[in-house]
């Protein structure tokens, strides 16, 4: 088989390694799914390896499919790249993936000025529940709770402090409590180490019957609707406070060491949009300081 075929093989293959599906692939790659599937057929015979199999009415990929993908998808995603770097462009174009709570709650409110400062800097961003694996497959740049990664420069945002909050007009004698600590045995976890640590008065009872919320969003609007006191990073619930929509119980915060970092891999740092992010980023932290 000539080398061209085997690239559109792998080109094939790669894209349904980020689809998990056949027939999204085909869209993407303008070709039909029966197209795909030869394809996919050629590649496990080159490889000698089955990559993908079915599961369901879906597909997941093999271990050997697994280590392909982790391979060949940030090597599709240079490509992508380079091919606009070489057609150049006016606009710059970055992928930043951040966490639920600090895109709405940190990031958001300063876009204004990221954007009137850079017009002409396309950021698209990506939010996420949970960490993704840092690869250009998902994204150029990350804001992680999770910086120790090898080969990537991490730099220091905002440490995560909990701030306990709940609606001005809650009745603060018969207050409920919102945990986002849901592991069983770890149930209001955060509230059990808020009142030791700070050895307040807001420490629940040993029965306290808990409302449960997986996201810091989610328990900052069940607060503001009157259903109990929640503890939110401080950058959340600043701007609720202010307007009044909801009020700080205590003035002790809870470091929770889960602090926000900006990731780029070092290799690419030197990149013009990447460096312009992180400048900008570097510029933020330097006024929230002041």
């Amino acid at each position: 088989m000539v080398r061209r075929q085997n690239f559109r093989a792998l080109e094939a293959f790669e894209a349904v390694s980020r689809h998990s599906s056949v027939s999204a692939a085909a869209l993407e790659l303008g070709v039909t799914q029966s197209a795909i599937s030869h394809q996919l057929r050629l590649l496990s015979e080159i490889v000698g390896e089955r990559l993908l199999q079915k599961q369901g009415r879906g597909i997941i990929l093999t271990e050997a499919g697994s280590r392909l993908a982790r391979k060949l998808q940030p090597a599709f995603a240079d490509i992508e790249r380079s091919v606009g770097e070489a057609i150049g462009g006016s606009r710059e174009t970055v992928r930043l993936a951040v966490c639920t709570s600090f895109g709405p709650g940190w990031l958001v409110p300063r876009l204004p000025n990221f954007y009137a400062g850079k017009p002409s800097f396309d950021l698209q961003l990506c939010m996420y529940a949970r960490d993704p694996e840092m690869t250009d497959a998902v994204a150029d740049a990350f804001v992680t709770t999770l910086p120790a990664e090898k080969g990537f420069y991490a730099f220091l945002l905002w440490p995560e402090k909990l701030v306990p909050i709940a609606s001005p007009a809650a009745d603060r004698s018969r207050l409920a409590f919102i945990t986002t600590d849901l592991q069983p045995g770890r149930q209001g976890a955060d509230w059990k180490t808020f009142g030791r640590v700070m050895d307040c008065a807001l420490a629940p009872p040993s029965d306290e019957r808990w409302i449960f919320a997986s996201h810091y969003l989610i328990a900052l609007e069940l607060a503001k609707a009157g259903l109990g006191a929640a503890l939110v990073p401080d950058f959340l619930a600043a701007p609720e406070i202010e307007g009044g929509g909801l009020a700080l119980l205590d003035a002790n915060t809870l470091p929770t060491q889960q602090d926000y970092y900006l990731c780029v891999k070092e290799s690419r740092r030197g990149e013009p949009a990447l460096d312009a992010l992180i400048r900008w980023f570097k510029a933020q932290v330097r006024k929230q300081a002041t």
